[in-house]
């Protein structure tokens, strides 16, 4: 975006920034009469000492991005929500009013819209490129830095779990880049952030499915493991099982058009549902708004299909003894092994 030019700047081949420092004006040959002019007369504001807006209305997230990474110069870079952002993740709103920028060296400073925090944890950056329209060339952070900053901001578990199984799902960045960064950052405000990876190390790659294996854990059904391969005795892979009780060959699906990023994404789990009824193993299905909308339900549902499920087979029916104090099954899952079909 560009500035109002005033008419002593008309003549200069180059746009005016949105955002100009004060000694940026004077080397454009404005003295500070004429700065002053263009403040009441062309809609210019001071944003914070030293530095202009040069245009009316409010100034936007990225203006104060602009004068943050001036302030940090030259070891600013971007993090936090509006990082997250730029990667293509975050919910649509900001936990907090400020833009965040990370520098090297210098001092902690809340100024106007920016906050500036020193630190000294090493940070990965790559640069936007010169044809950005708000942000041209500023450094960001890696993604899992921006998301460990971002989740130390919120005050609500939902949109950091929605984060950290969002960034995994599409490979912004892995598990062990997230583990790294709060293993090595401040352990105040970071339980969101912790209890999200553990969700993630415990099998949900969706923030639906995540909130349903919370939900479970919770309820006294049995033992069951997430995101477990399903192979025929040949090794074919058939599919892969939201939620698996084992001894009672039963599955529960999480279903949503929503969790699903294309219509062939969607015909793809219809058709991994019908395989496993084919091969005997028996499938519920849930859509995330019964989960989130009525929890207890949802959970009640469930522990009664797995009961009838036991009588089906007459096997006796395992509830968890202390499902508060059940651990999270370590490693990869083992796959569940079931017949091959009858040519």
């Amino acid at each position: 975006m560009t500035g109002v030019l005033p008419p002593s700047l008309r003549g200069l081949d180059a746009n005016l920034p949105r955002v100009l420092s004060v000694r940026g004006a004077r080397q454009l040959g404005m003295s500070p009469d004429a700065v002053a002019h263009a403040v009441h007369a062309f809609g210019w504001q001071r944003l914070v000492r030293g530095y202009l807006l040069t245009g009316p209305g409010p100034p936007s997230r990225a203006d104060w991005i602009n004068v943050g990474l001036e302030l940090a110069t030259p070891t600013g870079a971007i993090s936090g929500w509006d990082a997250v952002r730029i990667a293509g993740l975050g919910e649509p709103e900001p936990p907090r009013r400020e833009v965040l920028i990370l520098a090297r060296a210098g001092e902690h400073r809340l100024m106007g819209g920016v906050r500036i925090r020193p630190t000294r944890r090493p940070y990965r950056t790559w640069t936007l490129p010169g044809e950005h329209p708000d942000l041209p060339y500023a450094e960001v952070v890696h993604t899992a830095r921006a998301i460990a900053d971002t989740g130390l901001q919120y005050r609500r578990f939902r949109p950091v779990r929605a984060l950290v199984t969002g960034a995994i799902q599409r490979r912004a960045c892995t598990i062990d880049d997230l583990i790294g960064e709060l293993e090595s950052g401040p352990r105040n405000g970071s339980g969101w952030l912790r209890r999200a990876l553990a969700d993630a190390l415990d099998g949900a790659k969706s923030i639906a499915e995540a909130e349903a294996l919370d939900v479970l854990r919770h309820s006294p059904v049995p033992e069951f493991e997430a995101n477990v391969p399903i192979i025929t005795s040949s090794g074919v892979l058939i599919a892969e099982a939201d939620c698996l009780w084992r001894e009672l060959r039963a599955v529960e699906e999480i279903d949503s058009r929503s969790y699903h990023f294309s219509e062939g994404d969607w015909d793809a789990t219809r058709a991994k549902h019908r395989r496993l009824g084919r091969h005997g193993v028996a499938v519920s299905h849930h859509k995330p708004a019964e989960i989130r909308d009525d929890p207890a339900r949802f959970a009640k549902e469930v522990e009664q299909w797995l009961r009838a499920r036991a009588g089906e087979l007459d096997i006796p029916y395992r509830p968890a003894d202390d499902p508060l104090r059940r651990p999270a099954t370590p490693g990869k899952p083992t796959p569940f092994v079931v017949p091959d079909l009858l040519a």
